[in-house]
């Protein structure tokens, strides 16, 4: 059985992206050990789905200044190659899956690649631009000039470049990166987990339940969405709850704002929950919402949360940005971003008209086919099996 390491700078198994490929992989017969942070109180050592999770002792500092965040990186990629390299002649990986950011863990795995294992960079984030959604204006020009040598070092050291939709190959390719090394693995639903079946059992109740779910920073606008339900709640049917599962920077402003309209009771904010609740809480959801800002980060996403819901036929609402609208728009009602009356008229549409929700939950699922892990999973073994072979 051939084995693989992936290495990433999060928990797991909160991580959904490489638990998806984790378990793909564990299934076409590869042996997965995965290297992570670790939570105060886990397990450095711990068996999930049937996978070796070796957790270092490093954990996240959310809200931290970016001096913070770029030690904790250090301290993590440096720890990370030390276990790499204590596991010469114990663990032969033939491949070696490091996820960014920060892209630069890649360099992780020297000591595994001078014993002859290929390397993968999966990119989940662009970090030039994610460097400028999160910390505005604070090292202008150098810091991000810095980011793009480290980006073009990294996917010069890997064997393969994955990355999450087009829009980022194209950027990478434009940047530099050879495009025969850009592989795409969209980040879409494991129906294992996003089971269709919990949508036909789903319990009838009074009024409408609106979820959005993901991490709670500002650029994701979770401010916006309960702004804008604070404005409409007394004219949707009774019994509508807005429920929001995440953990982030905003959650305590969230708290706050909760509080501040009135809402306490309408509107519940549930924190971080396993996977599992989250599939469950969109079958019985009615309408998702994905309200992102607009900057140059967001521009490029196509959010995981949204192809969540839409596998699950869930009506969506969501931020009219530039890759959404390409790749999802005729399944979704687009609004502007950031424009709290037009989230709140999207709100109005499809809470009070039981005929608009099932037409844009037949338009949801018309996308399914269109994001089909399956497909995307069978991309991911088939590199893995290039790899290893030597091609």
């Amino acid at each position: 059985m051939p084995r693989s390491c992936m290495v990433v700078h999060e928990y797991y198994p909160r991580d959904f992206r490489v638990r998806r490929q984790a378990r793909a992989l564990a299934a076409a017969g590869w042996q997965v050990d995965i290297v992570c942070l670790r939570r105060p109180g886990q397990p450095a050592r711990e068996q999930i789905d049937g996978l070796e999770v070796f957790r270092l002792p490093v954990h996240r500092h959310r809200g931290a200044p970016i001096a913070a965040y770029l030690a904790e990186y250090a301290a993590f990629a440096s720890l990370a190659a030390a276990w790499l390299a204590g596991r010469r002649g114990v663990r032969a990986y033939r491949v070696c899956h490091l996820h960014a950011p920060p892209d630069w863990l890649v360099f992780a795995a020297w000591p595994r690649r001078l014993a002859g294992a290929r390397v993968i960079l999966d990119i989940h984030d662009l970090t030039p631009e994610l460097y400028a959604s999160r910390f505005r204006s604070r090292g202008g020009q150098l810091a991000r000039g810095a980011m793009h040598l480290a980006e073009q070092a990294s996917c010069a050291f890997a064997d393969a470049v994955v990355t999450v939709t087009g829009a980022f190959r194209d950027i990478l390719v434009r940047r530099g990166v050879a495009a025969d090394k850009v592989h795409i693995v969209r980040n879409c639903p494991d129906p294992l987990l996003f089971d269709r079946k919990l949508r036909r059992r789903r319990c009838r109740r009074r009024g409408l339940r609106i979820i959005h779910h993901g991490t709670l920073v500002r650029r994701y606008g979770p401010d916006l969405l309960v702004e804008a339900f604070a404005r409409v709640a007394e004219r949707l049917p009774r019994g509508s709850r807005l429920d929001i599962y995440g953990e982030g920077d905003a959650l305590r402003y969230l708290r706050k704002q909760v509080v501040a309209s009135g809402l306490a009771g309408r509107v519940e904010l549930h924190g971080e929950v396993p996977q599992e609740q989250v599939a469950r809480a969109l079958a019985e959801a009615d309408i998702c919402v994905v309200p992102n800002r607009r900057d140059e980060f967001t521009e490029l996403l196509l959010p995981t949360k949204l192809l969540e819901a839409v596998h699950m036929g869930v009506a969506t609402i969501a931020s009219r940005t530039r890759v959404i609208e390409q790749e999802a728009g005729q399944g979704l009602l687009l609004v502007e971003p950031g424009d709290v009356d037009d989230l709140a008229r999207a709100l109005l549409l499809l809470g009070g008209d039981g005929r608009a929700r099932a037409s844009y939950s037949a338009r949801a699922r018309t996308l399914r086919r269109r994001f089909d892990w399956e497909r995307e999973k069978a991309r991911l073994v088939e590199l893995y099996r290039g790899l290893a072979a030597g091609g």
